[in-house]
């Protein structure tokens, strides 16, 4: 993965980190009506997976993990509990909060709206002012959409500096239980993994190379977390093994 694309995703962890620990206020904000959550699903992996020494095994489990941690992003799709946000006069939808983040240089105002639609629930996160050194107005940051039944969603992050999509996250689950979810850094990485109900599950990861995307890597496990692997060059088989 380019290293443009870790910085990113440091950098959003790093703004959420001021989302959640905004105030020094300890006084607990007055009960709000309860609005819709975002829920979001991680693939589990299994332990003998998880302490294999494989290294295929290792790099298998940083792809799923690296899938997993848009989960982390969507959390702050609810109001800091310590940052007494206000709610929009209306009693919703749509929903509306804003909060003030001051950490010294840094100091903007978040807004949170989630509304109604006719197949589910949406969610918007504008910042408005000076983060991280970047002076950004009513800036999309983040966008989270999911379906009435929850089995079907998904996530997006914007680059603050171009204002394009730097992360872009769909999933869903169908009648049996098998969940499914697409991670994609734009023009640079796109992991696809299919999760079955027993913990065993399948990962392809692609590369974006000369204008579309290129296998690089597979990976099978069963539910008792025994795998196969397969690296691939070009479209070439150039490793194997399991674990």
């Amino acid at each position: 993965m380019k290293k443009s694309s870790l910085l990113i995703w440091v950098l959003a962890v790093a703004f959420l980190s001021f989302f959640v620990s905004c105030s020094k206020d300890d006084d607990e904000p007055e009960p709000q009506q309860q609005t819709p959550t975002f829920t979001t699903k991680t693939v589990a992996v299994p332990d003998a997976m998880m302490q294999s020494s494989d290294d295929g095994a290792q790099e298998t489990v940083g792809f799923i993990n690296l899938a997993n941690s848009f989960t982390g992003l969507a959390n702050s799709f609810v109001p800091p509990q310590k940052c007494a946000p206000y709610k929009s006069t209306n009693d919703g939808p749509p929903w509306v909060y804003t909060w003030e983040i001051i950490e010294g240089a840094d100091q903007y105002t978040v807004t949170l709206t989630i509304s109604q639609t006719s197949s589910g629930y949406e969610w918007d996160m504008v910042i408005s002012g000076t983060i991280d050194g970047i002076v950004v107005s009513n800036f999309l940051f983040m966008h989270g959409e999911q379906s009435n039944d929850g089995k079907n969603g998904l996530f997006r992050l914007y680059d603050l500096e171009t204002g394009e999509i730097c992360m872009y996250v769909t999933w869903n689950t169908d009648d049996n239980g098998v969940y499914y979810v697409t991670f994609e850094i734009p023009e640079d990485v796109k992991i696809d993994i299919t999760s079955n109900p027993d913990g065993s599950g399948v990962v392809e990861v692609y590369e974006w190379e000369n204008g579309d995307y290129h296998l690089v890597w597979k990976a099978e496990w069963t539910s008792d977390g025994h795998g196969e692997w397969w690296e691939y060059d070009n479209g070439v088989l150039v490793e194997h093994g399991t674990w």
